[in-house]
């Protein structure tokens, strides 16, 4: 009877930790991951631009915004979608170019593999 709690117990503990995996996987040692860093990686993910504080104040219902970690997540958002397969991606589902790329360093060569794809 005392392995089966202990078991159960043990499963248990193993679903709870399985079940944060929709997080973003935080690689950077440096930056500690957070809500806020989240939601800036998805907003990028999505193709959307940087939103202000007040948006992010009423889309969340917090007055409190940590906007580093938030710019952080971004930032990882925007390194981890603006590739040129994503891109293509994007293009063939007939979508336009992504907000969250035009500010990163290859957004010119980007949108111009964008555009061949829409002109096609």
């Amino acid at each position: 009877m005392k392995y089966a709690l202990v078991l159960t117990l043990a499963l248990i503990l193993t679903a709870c930790s399985s079940s944060s995996s929709h997080q973003v996987e935080n690689t950077d040692s440096a930056v500690p991951q957070s809500k806020w860093f989240d939601i800036g990686y998805n907003e990028a993910l999505g193709g959307h631009g940087v939103k202000e504080n007040t948006t992010l104040a009423e889309w969340y219902g917090e007055a409190e915004i940590n906007r580093s970690a938030y710019l952080q997540g971004y930032a990882k958002g925007q390194q981890d979608f603006c590739l040129p397969d994503n891109i293509t991606a994007f293009a063939n589902s007939g979508k336009d170019f992504p907000a969250s790329c035009n500010s990163v360093a290859d957004s010119a060569q980007l949108k111009h593999q964008w555009q061949q794809v829409m002109d096609k």
